[in-house]
């Protein structure tokens, strides 16, 4: 076991989740991912880039806008705009984050509504990722919706992977099974009880972004997990092309009229999601 000193040197991310601080709250936001998936997904599903159909399909009356934008400190956002809720993904990002992100914030959409609907925003930069209660809540909740206790397990046995000889690669064919960040599926291992709190920290510590060691130049060795590496562009306006349409008269850009075609939306998109964002923070 830990004494006070080394929790004191914890990873972050272990001294911030909700389970190492509030088991209850921890098994009341898994209930609502359960709930939510049971409903809505079925049983036994795992969910991977399915998050985005299920937003398109079950948001109650939220539009889902996908769009590049040059500027991997914004993830995303959802907000209210004339009466209306948007989300937004970045799919600039990694297909891994922009499927986290999603899932991030539909817990937003699921549980703010109220705030929602009274002009409550919210934006999503990586700084802000965790440093924020209500975030914690909500990427929780992402977590457990995108890896669910019970498929983590099956996969834990299907795979063959056991927590005395785990290594990197072992956690890496995980993160390709459920397409989920590297640190996400730590801490799904560490809140499972499958990995230790001394040995959750160590896997922590891991670079999983340098290209020359780590968890990203290992996938790219064994070439596992690449498909969720991928920054897709994605471009999906939703209904965003009829509502400036309908709203020449209050132009989402200042001092510039709503053009009536596809092309200038494409071209004024990354414009409007800036002006979004600046509105919202």
């Amino acid at each position: 076991m830990f004494n006070m000193s080394n929790k004191a040197s914890l990873h972050k991310l272990i001294k911030e989740c909700i389970y190492y601080n509030d088991k209850e709250l921890f098994d009341t936001i898994e209930d609502r991912a359960i709930s939510f998936a049971s409903r809505y997904i079925g049983n036994g599903l795992i969910i991977q880039d399915d998050i985005f159909n299920v937003i398109k399909n079950y948001a109650q009356g939220a539009h889902l806008l996908l769009f590049p934008i040059q500027d991997d400190e914004m993830r995303g956002f959802i907000c209210n705009y004339k009466g209306k809720l948007f989300i937004f993904i970045n799919t600039n990002l990694p297909l891994e984050k922009q499927i986290f992100t999603a899932a991030h914030e539909l817990y937003h959409l699921l549980f703010h509504r109220e705030q929602l609907e009274n002009a409550y925003s919210h934006l999503i930069k990586s700084e802000d990722l965790g440093s924020k209660f209500e975030e914690r809540e909500a990427n929780l909740f992402a977590a457990l919706l995108l890896v669910p206790r019970t498929l983590l397990k099956e996969q834990i046995e299907i795979l063959k992977i056991g927590s005395v000889n785990l290594n990197l690669l072992d956690i890496i064919r995980l993160m390709d099974v459920f397409a989920v960040p590297y640190k996400t599926m730590v801490l799904r291992l560490y809140e499972t009880g499958f990995l230790k709190e001394s040995d959750a920290d160590k896997w922590l510590r891991i670079p999983d972004r340098d290209e020359n060691a780590g968890v990203l130049y290992e996938m790219r060795k064994h070439e596992i997990g690449l498909r969720w590496q991928e920054r897709t562009r994605k471009i999906n306006y939703s209904n965003l092309k009829a509502l400036i349409i309908d709203n020449d008269n209050e132009e989402l850009i200042p001092e510039r009229k709503a053009a009536k075609d596809l092309d200038y939306i494409q071209k004024s998109m990354e414009e409007i999601f800036k002006e979004l964002g600046k509105k919202i923070e």
